[in-house]
């Protein structure tokens, strides 16, 4: 059967518009996805256009493996080639080739937030910024992140800034760059920054990218940041088959740098546009949809589209509005007791959402006086625990040792006689020397100011991360990672640590999930080293979470 016979007239213009720049306005649940999959599709099987030109962007792992396997559905290997990839994986990508001509290495480490905590709190505990006291570093993270989110630099920062609070900021920031760059470590905010550098100071490192990929599909349009904008600005310059699917209605991610003008200032920079308007939903009734529709209306900046469905009926609305949240709770839990009591549903047929963790509270209270049980869906993440980044730290600083603060995490954990006096004298002989800290473990006797004992202490486990190091470049790395565990002693450390026995086999067996999940990847992925397992662990992890 003829794949685009299963379309709506909308979603076929959309799939069979292949030239020049597209914008197509997709309205929730009007199957934008599948015709993101049939637009490929239709490139390689009508157009004969090779995979190896194609380029779909979405913004999650989830999104992107979703996308790869249902190409391999109506494709059946023909889609080999095709490059689905969210915006950081492949700058990325660009930054392991290229990252040199900015003057980082290529085994670059990617920080996640709370290593960038780590950096932002050594900081401003360093005696020239002693006037922080009423800044706290998560502050600063915001701001260094939105201030990168739109492409300013510490500098500029710096120049916009008036008040003594935000140039202490400025110095932070200007301090952390610097410290990064000594470690050979980059944010996720630098990802997409150190690409559009490359593409703006090397135009000529980049032109086989632009001359590779001939048509290019972007996700989620209406969440991307004025720095995506320019990369696709610089992708399509040799060419203008740039297809965005996207809902200015489904803008939500201002606050992380989400830009909607990228869909309102389209036509600006792609005056040829084709519009196409995906308003047929699948996925409701038209009586929720006229509802929708109604309060969505009253947003007056707004592409104009109007949602319509087939399945007709169903179920009205109800609008509940109380005087307090006392009384909104009790409304809650009063309505879900009588559909259980008077028309059979069981409590897994509802879902309570809230805007904000800290409304779960009076929520919780409220279900568990009803006596309805429930689960609070989120929490901590697993790559989040404490023992899991513990071992991935061991696995950081063998990939790149100069990464200080994944160093700092491990050089005395378990505990090895490395206190703290020896690590401030250490530390000390790095800025004297302008050494990065482990090659001053590697020498460490040959600095008086050391203690002896941990300096003999810091040579052994330089040694150690060095012997690994060969070892992880050379055998299977599932194999290595559970010989390092026993050799460092990091499961043992765990099993007597204080605490409730539930709490300390819990961690155990979490460590053991993270070596099952290595094992898996290292067979799905046995070509793939050391630095691909970090790098995939690090961008799931961050894309992901901010979904």
């Amino acid at each position: 059967m003829n794949s685009l016979s299963l379309l709506n007239s909308q979603q076929k213009e959309a799939v069979t518009t292949t030239q020049g720049p597209v914008l197509i306005l997709a309205g929730a649940g009007s199957g934008k996805t599948q015709v993101i999959i049939q637009r490929i599709a239709y490139l390689i099987r009508k157009k004969q256009i090779p995979p190896q030109q194609i380029l779909a962007v979405t913004f999650t792992n989830k999104a992107t493996e979703e996308m790869r396997e249902r190409l391999k559905g109506i494709l059946s290997g023909k889609q080999n080639g095709v490059h689905l990839s969210t915006f950081h994986a492949l700058g990325v990508n660009m930054l392991r080739k290229s990252i040199h001509h900015l003057g980082y290495r290529p085994n670059f480490i990617i920080y996640d937030k709370n290593d960038q905590l780590s950096v932002i709190k050594t900081i401003m505990e360093d005696r020239d910024f002693d006037d922080t006291g009423l800044i706290d570093a998560k502050s600063v993270h915001f701001e260094i992140s939105q201030s990168k989110s739109i492409g300013e630099g510490p500098e500029v920062f710096l120049d916009q800034q008036e008040s003594q609070q935000k140039q202490m900021i400025g110095k932070i920031y200007r301090q952390y760059q610097k410290t990064m760059k000594g470690c050979n470590a980059i944010d996720f905010d630098d990802i997409l920054n150190l690409t559009l550098s490359l593409f703006e100071k090397h135009p000529e490192v980049m032109d086989n990218l632009t001359e590779r990929f001939r048509y290019i599909m972007v996700d989620e349009y209406q969440d991307t940041n004025r720095i995506q904008y320019k990369l696709l600005r610089h992708l399509t310059k040799q060419h203008r088959n740039l297809c965005v699917v996207g809902d200015d209605d489904q803008s939500i991610y201002g606050w992380r740098g989400a830009d909607v003008r990228n869909i309102f200032d389209f036509e600006q920079d792609y005056p040829e546009v084709k519009y196409v308007r995906l308003e047929q939903n699948y996925r409701s009734t038209q009586i929720i949809l006229q509802a929708a529709n109604q309060v969505i209306s009253e947003n007056t900046q707004r592409m104009p589209k109007k949602l319509w469905s087939e399945k007709q009926g169903g179920v009205k609305l109800e609008w509940l509005q109380s005087e307090s949240e006392a009384e909104e709770v009790e409304g809650v839990t009063r309505k879900i007791r009588t559909k259980i009591l008077q028309h059979g549903n069981r409590y897994l047929d509802f879902s309570i959402l809230y805007r904000s963790n800290f409304q779960s509270r009076s929520l919780e209270e409220a279900l568990r006086e009803s006596r309805i049980p429930y689960r609070v869906v989120g929490g901590a993440s697993f790559y989040d625990r404490l023992e899991i980044r513990d071992a991935l730290a061991y696995l950081k600083v063998i990939h790149n040792p100069n990464d200080e603060v994944s160093l700092h995490r491990i050089i005395n954990t378990p505990r090895r006689g490395i206190g703290k006096t020896a690590l401030v004298q250490a530390n000390a002989c790095c800025h004297e020397m302008h050494l990065p800290l482990f090659k001053v473990m590697l020498r460490a006797r040959k600095y008086e100011k050391i203690p002896k004992n941990a300096a003999f202490t810091m040579e052994m486990f330089a040694g150690i991360i060095i012997n690994y190091q060969q070892r992880f470049a050379n055998e299977r790395f599932a194999n290595v990672f559970k010989e390092l565990l026993d050799e460092v002693g990091y499961i043992r450390f765990l099993e007597t640590q204080r605490g409730e026995p539930k709490l300390r086999e819990r961690r155990v067996k979490n460590v053991l999930e993270l070596l099952s999940g290595i094992r898996t990847y290292s067979d799905k992925n046995p070509e793939d080293s050391l630095r691909q397992y970090l790098e995939r662990i690090t961008l799931f992890t961050e894309n992901d979470n901010d979904a």
